[in-house]
């Protein structure tokens, strides 16, 4: 038979009896106590079932969806994509922005990379999870994040102390003819000026 302290930790023990089990001889003979004994059986287990009910309705309320994210967030920096084929992102398109991080001195470590088409987020609810300095969002717009900012491309938007800038996708960006070179370099002007490169 195993040991009851190895079944459950000390702390999870503690949370689950949050109110004493055992009363003090004078709280047991208070006017408030003896009025509550007088409480039937019946009553006992409705008042226990409403507040069962209130805490599993709060937990609902309460209790957010974590956020699936690629990278660890270590220079709050978040990036948003919209592929619908990848969890996070395709191996092309990871591969173009891993180099355009390596650039910019970051690796996807530094990055919390979140792929919209998985999960529909609005910006509020990522920064709620994630506060950060700096969103880059590749290919969606103002509406489709729920905000009612203006998504010129390439001009980095302040709210708060966060920077939002609005890109064209990765795809746009991908080979070697003139209109991805000049997007690819667009997006680099932008990134310059906010990481002082």
């Amino acid at each position: 038979m195993q040991d009851p302290k190895s079944i459950l930790p000390a702390a999870a023990l503690v949370s689950l009896f949050k109110d004493t089990l055992v009363l003090p001889e004078k709280e047991i003979k208070s006017p408030e106590n003896i009025a509550e004994t007088a409480i039937t059986d019946l009553g006992k287990e409705a008042i226990a079932t409403s507040s069962l009910n209130e805490v599993v309705n709060d937990e609902k309320t309460v209790a957010p969806t974590p956020i699936k994210f690629l990278g660890d967030h270590l220079k709050k920096i978040i990036v948003i994509v919209h592929d619908e084929e990848a969890v996070y992102l395709n191996d092309t398109d990871l591969g173009l922005l891993s180099s355009i991080l390596n650039a910019c001195k970051l690796t996807l470590a530094d990055i919390a990379l979140i792929n919209t088409a998985k999960q529909p987020l609005s910006l509020h609810e990522i920064l709620a999870t994630l506060p950060s300095q700096l969103v880059l969002v590749f290919e969606l717009t103002g509406a489709q994040l729920k905000i009612k900012l203006p998504a010129t491309l390439y001009k980095p938007i302040i709210l708060g102390d966060t920077h939002i800038l609005f890109s064209s996708g990765l795809k746009s960006m991908q080979g070697v003819a003139q209109t991805a070179k000049l997007e690819k370099s667009k997006l680099w002007n932008a990134l310059k000026i906010l990481f002082k490169l």
